[in-house]
């Protein structure tokens, strides 16, 4: 693998992960990706109990996007 292929490698596993999404009450329950993901990330949908977390936010165990619920 070259140093370029590895960069895009390392890249595509840091996608979100420094994604945060506020998210409101109206919008539980929370899924991602959300209806508003583009198709080409998209992956097997997960629901988030965001509602029932001590800190109200949750992380998507694929793509690391951070969602919080705003009150």
């Amino acid at each position: 693998m070259t140093q370029e292929n590895t960069n895009t490698v390392a890249d595509y596993k840091k996608l979100n992960i420094t994604n945060e999404v506020t998210i409101s009450r109206k919008e539980l329950p929370l899924h991602c990706p959300t209806n508003d993901s583009a198709l080409w990330c998209a992956h097997p949908k997960v629901f988030l109990a965001i509602e029932t977390s001590k800190n109200k936010s949750a992380r998507c165990p694929y793509c690391g996007t951070l969602y919080k619920l705003k009150d």
